[in-house]
């Protein structure tokens, strides 16, 4: 064999195994158990939320479970669909999923393009916390109760007032406190709570409903005064603050925190993180962290979280109709 044609044969050699090797490997790799790369969990809201605080609070647990990493990935804008579109663009694979806020079961009344259906783009896998939305008012601001606040909103109709995004619960407890009692005030969306805090701290909004979980540091260092809670009964953390149904009967509308996944996941996949999250959430330094933080564990099923969904749809549907909440 000539020299030039030992090279040939050698070269033709290498190309031969790396084509084996890539041929071996390919179906090799796709054949590993779930999951067998880090996963993605996109928080569809700014950090220092309570959608993040949740993320938080679970990453670490939840990749454990899974024996994976858990990268968290914040995309807030346009409450929250801005991750919801990334989210239904992702392969249904398990590794990338999002934690979704309750806003999410409304965007597609109060948002323009979405390029997503609510309904059928995403697998609904379990409504993990909820936690109460507390009313709350700057401290300097001479209001101590929410009938104190109603008539200081009908001497100041140019009052504004915060949400941690379009159709968010804080969105919709503030527009039913509008329908009750008559109000005109002004809305003003944020990318979530913690720049709404931000600008209740700075004197930019008067007054907001946001979820517990972030506004209770903060009350109780006596910088934001609790008027009320929206959940069914006082929270453990503020006993001595109303219910807004104490003021207003059958005012409830709590925040709620959800595992969602693209549409199409393999059901080995969905059953995998199913059992991983229950786990989690059963997980007694994951659950102290919920209560320290005034969240209320729930982690119900796939088919309970999507009736939520519908249901929350329902009350949009109607505040849309009337025109007390509308489109972006």
């Amino acid at each position: 064999m000539t020299r030039i044609s030992r090279r040939l044969f050698g070269a033709a050699a290498l190309v031969a195994t790396a084509v084996a090797a890539m041929l071996g490997t390919a179906p090799a790799r796709a054949q590993q158990p779930y999951p067998n790369q880090p996963i993605r969990l996109i928080v569809p809201f700014a950090p220092g939320g309570a959608v993040d605080q949740t993320a938080r609070t679970i990453s670490n647990a939840l990749g454990k479970q899974l024996g994976q990493t858990v990268v968290i990935e914040n995309k807030p804008g346009a409450s929250g669909s801005l991750g919801a579109g990334d989210l239904a663009r992702a392969r249904p694979d398990g590794y990338t999923l999002m934690l979704a806020l309750d806003s999410q079961a409304v965007n597609h009344y109060t948002v323009k393009n979405l390029r997503f259906d609510t309904f059928t783009s995403f697998d609904y896998l379990s409504l993990l916390v909820t936690t109460p939305q507390v009313l709350v008012v700057r401290s300097d601001m001479q209001v101590k109760t929410v009938d104190q606040l109603v008539a200081y909103l009908k001497m100041h109709p140019e009052t504004s007032y915060g949400s941690a995004g379009t159709a968010s619960a804080g969105h919709v407890n503030s527009a039913q406190l509008n329908i009750a009692k008559q109000l005109s005030t002004t809305h003003i969306p944020y990318k979530g709570a913690a720049p709404l805090l931000t600008d209740l701290l700075g004197g930019h909004i008067q007054y907001a409903f946001a979820g517990l979980s972030v506004m209770l540091p903060h009350i109780q260092a006596g910088k934001i005064r609790a008027l009320a809670v929206s959940s069914p009964k006082r929270s453990a953390m503020l006993p001595d603050v109303p219910t807004m149904s104490e003021s207003i009967p059958g005012f409830e509308y709590p925040t709620w925190i959800g595992l969602v996944a693209p549409k199409g996941l393999p059901s080995d996949v969905r059953e995998k993180i199913l059992a991983a999250i229950r786990e989690v959430m059963h997980d007694p330094d994951v659950s102290k962290r919920f209560a320290e933080n005034a969240f209320d564990i729930v982690n119900n099923s796939p088919e309970a979280f999507s009736a939520r969904v519908k249901k929350d749809s329902d009350v949009m549907a109607d505040l849309v109709k009337r025109k007390i909440i509308v489109a972006e």
